[in-house]
């Protein structure tokens, strides 16, 4: 049943193919909002590279949460404007910029939260043997879970960043299985896309160097579509999970079958 939820995010991605600008706008703007943190970081060292003192480590969580901020931004826009195509509408990529910009507030609050908790869990898994991995694994698939539906939560939802963590969290007894398998299918789905890519850029590793930018072509556009459909899925899990219809696009019968709406 999660596969032919998956097939018809796709399916919905394919018939309204702007929705693809929101992943390129927020990697150009990860892109560029490095740039900046890189010149300082390595301009007064080229030599040496950036001594990794308390200045270091906070440029650097300040360029993570930057990025948290642009990513979770542009995935707020693109959430809106699905779920505005599921309630019969036409949204322009305006009226999704529009409504996240309307919540800029709360994804501020969101990003400092998930970089925060990002980089904590980074730290404690570098200085951790093999079972403090383990724990901090689990405690981070539990995290990810519970945080799953938080993007459309702030989307259509007026809450404050924990009212939302909450929110996504009470969600999970009804989605967690359409969670995981989700996980397993875009991941097989993926690799199976990224073949004709590898072909691409190891031939052009060998003797064939005009297939290299093809295969970044490739990989890019693999990169957005996926990311887009994922959020298409995640729009549609939340919807059906909270309001028992079944989105536009979307067999009435297979959501029934993935979930059970109360």
């Amino acid at each position: 049943m999660t596969w032919n939820l998956v097939t018809q995010s796709f399916r919905l991605l394919r018939s309204d193919k702007k929705l693809l600008v929101f992943p390129v706008l927020s990697a150009v703007g990860a892109a560029a909002l490095a740039l900046p943190f890189l010149l300082a970081l390595f301009g007064m060292r080229p030599a040496g590279g950036p001594h990794w003192g308390p200045n270091t480590w906070l440029l650097v969580f300040l360029w993570y949460w930057g990025a948290s901020f642009i990513t979770i931004f542009f995935n707020c826009a693109l959430a809106a404007c699905v779920q505005m195509r599921f309630a019969g509408q036409d949204p322009t990529l305006a009226d999704g910029l529009r409504r996240a910009a309307s919540r800029a507030d709360t994804i501020f609050m969101w990003s400092l939260v998930s970089a925060t908790v990002g980089q904590i869990a980074r730290a404690m898994e570098e200085r951790a043997g093999w079972i403090g991995r383990l724990i901090i694994g689990t405690v981070g698939l539990g995290w990810g879970m519970a945080t799953y539906l938080v993007i459309p939560v702030l989307v259509m939802e007026d809450t404050g960043v924990m009212d939302s963590v909450r929110r996504s969290s009470s969600l999970l007894r009804q989605t967690w299985g359409e969670q995981l398998i989700s996980g397993i299918a875009f991941g097989w789905l993926g690799l199976l896309f990224a073949i004709p890519g590898v072909v691409l850029g190891v031939l052009g590793a060998n003797g064939y160097p005009i297939l290299i930018a093809p295969a970044i072509a490739w990989f890019a556009t693999m990169v957005a579509a996926f990311t887009a459909a994922r959020e298409i899925f995640t729009v549609a899990l939340y919807r059906y999970a909270t309001t028992g219809e079944p989105p536009s696009g979307y067999d009435a019968v297979t959501l029934g079958t993935a979930l059970r709406p109360h």
